[in-house]
């Protein structure tokens, strides 16, 4: 039968075949790879550096490739950490919104980038992983706010010391109660310039520990936006498996 895209079935076959024999000689450099395999040098390296990212090959400080740690979780049966699994997400969420796609986590009263994909355009936000923010200002925050049970979130009304930084900041109990049942309510979250004035987003819980979002600035942001910015984290969360 014919293929559509005979291209990218030549290339998933080359990546298969790079995988398969680095698998059966351990390490191996990339002549002895291409001599191998047949793959031309000027496919190769862009097949070995999208395996190594992908963790189906690693490199090593000699510059040979041996069997990355994908295969060995395959193997065992057990999937990938949620880091791993969520990049090539973020890739996508990007480039479906053209907008700054991040991975947080909850640290306490905190979210911490996780990781980041961002944006082509000039005007972007920059978050760096590591980076902490309060949960109250920021969408990836509320999202994770909005998952707590009833006696926790009491908790973190009581406890929490929630600063304002800009006008629109949600700092008061009762606003930010009311904010939270919207969040529930779309299953979504909405920062409008709630952190950093122009900045806008959007996100969505994956578990009770992370949240995935998407970031653009005010002047980029639209009510058509906002619906087609969830949709997609929607999408992307259900294919990381949250729950």
């Amino acid at each position: 039968m014919k293929t559509q895209n005979g291209s990218a079935v030549k290339s998933a076959a080359r990546a298969m075949d790079i995988v398969e024999h680095v698998a059966l000689q351990g390490p191996v450099n990339a002549r002895g790879i291409a001599r191998a395999t047949g793959v031309p040098e000027s496919s190769l390296s862009y097949l070995l550096a999208t395996l190594v990212d992908r963790g189906w090959l690693a490199q090593a400080a000699d510059r040979t490739y041996s069997a990355g740690p994908a295969l060995a979780r395959l193997a065992a049966g057990s999937q990938a950490p949620l880091v791993d699994r969520a990049r090539p997400v973020l890739r996508a969420l990007s480039a479906a919104t053209h907008e700054t796609a991040s991975l947080f986590i909850r640290r306490g009263y905190e979210i911490e980038v996780l990781e980041v994909e961002l944006s082509t355009h000039d005007l972007r936000f920059t978050p760096q992983p590591g980076q902490r923010m309060p949960l109250h200002s920021f969408a990836g925050g509320k999202a994770l706010l909005a998952r707590m049970p009833a006696d926790e979130l009491d908790a973190y009304f009581r406890e929490s010391a929630r600063s304002r930084f800009t006008e629109h900041t949600i700092c008061e109990e009762a606003a930010l109660r009311r904010e939270i049942a919207d969040c529930r309510a779309r299953g979504a979250a909405v920062s409008l310039e709630e952190h950093s004035a122009g900045v806008n987003g959007v996100a969505v819980a994956l578990d009770d520990m992370h949240s995935v979002s998407i970031a653009m600035p005010s002047a980029r942001f639209s009510p058509a936006i906002e619906a087609h910015t969830i949709a997609a984290l929607k999408d992307a969360a259900a294919g990381l498996g949250a729950g």
